[in-house]
């Protein structure tokens, strides 16, 4: 059986596992930031949809993917991953089983992000994490996705550590509107503390806020195209001595 990749930490993030699918590619809800790099060369292409230019941004985990280490991990993810749904029998069960050799041979942490890059390509395979999860209650699972179709028709499966947050920006926002009692915990990318703060939206540096029964903010951070709004607002913030993003040495970059 050829199992999942984790890795164990970003320049973000502290220990923990992190699993990862081809940004955009995978990402069926994507919307203002629907960005994918090519499979063979890494070459970025943006193609936002349901929003404006002035809008858009860049999805924070392509760009990773220009490096061939990263992309090729992802990828492999994704070959595995259709794998288990192809195979006979239930495609959930089949994705689970996979997830659950794969983390028996990774180290035991306490965290599992699912999908620094990616997300839920279909409804089956999100079924197959919660089965995950449900089968591992000594560790707390939690991701950002826009796949609100997928979420709201499995809501009640949920097992009590598998910790969900709706990513705004995408397809399907008006969900959260319109199901406020099962979109509790929802993701804004705002371009500056100033706005988060106008929404009443406290900024997430390090991933707590997904534990936490309520809405917060994300700033735009990572590579953007040249000339954007998003762009413009991280030029400002380096000008202002705030926050622009993070890296291995230093959490915060300022």
């Amino acid at each position: 059986m050829n199992l999942f990749k984790f890795s164990t930490g970003n320049a973000k993030l502290g220990k923990r596992l992190i699993f990862s699918l081809p940004a955009g590619h995978t990402c069926p809800g994507a919307g203002l930031c629907r960005t994918y790099a090519n499979r063979e060369d890494g070459t970025i292409t943006d193609k936002p949809m349901g929003g404006s230019d002035s809008l858009e941004f860049r999805c924070f985990a392509a760009m990773a993917e220009t490096r061939p280490n990263v992309r090729n991990a992802r990828w492999h993810n994704w070959d595995v991953m259709q794998t288990a749904l192809k195979q006979d029998g239930d495609p959930a069960l089949n994705v689970y089983s996979v997830l659950m050799a794969s983390l028996d041979a990774q180290p035991v942490l306490d965290l599992v992000r699912v999908h620094e890059s990616g997300d839920y390509k279909t409804l089956e395979y999100m079924k197959g994490w919660m089965l995950t999860a449900a089968a591992r209650p000594h560790q707390k699972f939690y991701s950002y996705t826009k796949s609100l179709p997928s979420w709201l028709a499995l809501h009640d499966q949920i097992p009590s550590n598998f910790y969900l947050t709706a990513s705004c920006g995408g397809l399907f926002d008006h969900m959260i509107a319109e199901y406020p009692d099962v979109f509790r915990r929802y993701a804004k990318v705002t371009y500056s503390q100033s706005e988060a703060d106008s929404l009443g939206l406290a900024v997430d540096h390090d991933d707590s806020h997904c534990f936490e029964d309520a809405p917060f903010a994300l700033l735009v951070h990572g590579s953007q195209r040249k000339g954007s709004a998003a762009s413009k607002a991280i030029q400002t913030r380096k000008r202002l001595g705030e926050f622009v993003g993070y890296n291995k040495s230093k959490a915060l970059v300022s």
